[in-house]
């Protein structure tokens, strides 16, 4: 359970929360409230072998816990007293596609250009005997700090003796405040990191991966994900908990020394110098204020709808839609080169980039809380499609996230609307002919959000002519018995089931959902 569950949902998420308990013990606490697990697939054949053999539908996978590998560079080989051979035989009879797995910058470069891929490729291995996909998230960030961590994982320490000197390395807010989780992306360019620049430290990354994981690319991973900000999230970090609560605006990012000189030379380029600043305190407010308390995203007559507004918004916005475009091309001349076979993985796997599921303010007109985050979307604007060219242009797969939320379980006073959001990234998606893919934004394991997602997917099936690229479903329950016991599967585990093998077969439906 989220630690922010009661500020984000308000009373609903509260009642959803205790039904949420009384499902889960109900589901461990007698023999006769679990299943004997079926092998059997939706329409009552046997499973080969745990698979779904040719469904049509969307493939589901399960996000491994973040502290799967230790800090001292261990796999994680037992959960709740099971070994993690056995949980991913259970998986396998579930009929889930495979894991998503987080490889943290963190843990694999501890030292300049010197890897250490010890325990993810002894997962790649596991996972090819269980016959279970991986998806493999490069995570440049921190682990810790947002909404469902509980890890501690930072960043290299190399960075940090960078930053001792240099905190500009960082984003920073206009306190000066440095936050640690990402590299700023002002840096891309820049040789601050002992003489490379950020994109160069994350070329370097995707070389030493492709080197000791070609093998494994295709008939094990089918989908890397290239983590491009906080929490892997291509955004600013404008809504950290460290200083923000639900459902604050948020803070622009833009502080640091490097992206306020890009600023400026926008500004000079344009012949407007006098706008080479970021909007002043007084206008924007604070972490936790209202769009209604700051002059620039009021409704009517807010700053943002301003000629400044817009050229400051575009090039904030910008500057994240560069990032990716950086970090991209360097992901596809790594993986995709066409001059060198033995270097081209094209068709083996997907690239992926996750978007924010930013939901809050979002029936306002400016979506102040989208505008902080680096997203320029508002009422009269769509701000995803500049974001979705550039994904289109390197192949990418688009990951959006709170794919199970529903506007009726927010609080009002916060202007939200998830399912809004969701349409929006799903039409903008298909009008930019990219691949979607979608998660949850927080753990589950009610009926309504499996029904919220299926939904959305047969939205997406039923307008793009196929179904989405895949689901990821957030998180592998820890403990592991409240899907799986032994010889038996628990009420809630059958409950996923069910999900999955009807996500499977595109039978999905937000009113008759089979087996539900």
């Amino acid at each position: 359970m989220s630690r922010l569950w009661n500020k984000r949902y308000g009373w609903t998420g509260v009642v959803m929360a205790v039904f949420m308990g009384l499902l889960l013990l109900h589901s461990l606490s007698k023999g006769h409230s679990t299943i004997p697990f079926s092998n059997r697939d939706a329409a009552g054949s046997p499973m080969k072998g745990g698979s779904i053999p040719n469904a049509p539908g969307v493939p589901i996978y399960v996000m491994m816990p973040l502290t799967s590998v230790s800090d001292d560079g261990q796999l994680k080989k037992e959960y709740s007293g099971r070994n993690i051979s056995w949980i991913l035989e259970q998986w396998k009879k579930i009929g889930v596609e495979g894991l998503m797995v987080d490889i943290w910058f963190g843990l694999v470069e501890k030292e300049p250009q010197q890897y250490d891929w010890k325990p993810y490729i002894e997962l790649c291995e596991m996972m090819k005997s269980a016959n279970l996909k991986l998806q493999t998230v490069l995570s440049f960030h921190r682990c810790g700090g947002n909404v469902g961590d509980q890890c501690y994982i930072p960043l290299p320490k190399w960075i940090f003796a960078v930053a001792e000197n240099n905190s500009d390395i960082f984003f920073k807010d206009r306190d000066g405040n440095a936050d640690d989780e990402y590299l700023s992306w002002g840096i891309d360019e820049e040789p601050v990191l002992m003489g490379r620049t950020a994109v160069q430290v994350y070329r370097d990354f995707f070389v030493s991966f492709r080197e000791t994981f070609r093998q494994y690319f295709g008939n094990v991973i089918s989908q890397v994900q290239i983590g491009l900000g906080p929490a892997g999230e291509l955004r600013y970090p404008s809504y950290q908990l460290s200083k923000w609560t639900f459902c604050g605006v948020g803070e622009f990012q833009c502080f640091d020394k490097y992206l306020l000189r890009r600023l400026q030379q926008e500004a000079d380029a344009r012949g407007i110098s006098e706008w080479g600043h970021p909007p002043y305190a007084k206008d924007v407010g604070f972490y936790n204020s209202t769009p209604a308390e700051t002059l620039f995203f009021r409704d009517d007559g807010g700053m943002w709808n301003t000629r400044y507004g817009d050229f400051f918004l575009n090039w904030y916005s910008n500057e994240l839609i560069q990032h990716a475009d950086r970090v991209l091309t360097a992901a596809g001349q790594v993986f995709f080169d066409r001059s060198n076979p033995n270097n081209d993985f094209t068709g083996r796997f997907h690239i992926a980039v996750k978007v924010a599921g930013v939901h809050w303010h979002f029936r306002s007109k400016a979506h102040a809380s989208e505008l902080t985050a680096g997203y320029y979307n508002t009422r009269y604007r769509n701000g995803y499609s500049p974001i979705f060219r550039v994904l289109k242009k390197h192949e990418a797969t688009v990951v959006f996230t709170c794919m199970e939320m529903k506007d009726n379980n927010q609080p009002t006073d916060c202007h939200c609307s998830p399912e809004d959001l969701v349409g929006l990234i799903v039409r903008s998606s298909i009008a930019n002919n990219i691949s979607f893919a979608g998660e949850n934004a927080v753990s589950f394991y009610d009926v309504e959000s499996y029904r919220q997602i299926s939904a959305v997917s047969r939205s997406y099936a039923v307008t793009k002519g196929k179904p989405m690229e895949a689901v990821t479903y957030l998180r592998w329950p820890e403990p592991i018995d409240i899907f799986f016991q032994e010889n038996a599967i628990s009420y809630l585990g059958q409950k996923f089931y069910d999900f999955v093998r009807s996500m499977a077969y595109d039978q999905a439906e937000s009113i008759d959902f089979p087996g539900l």
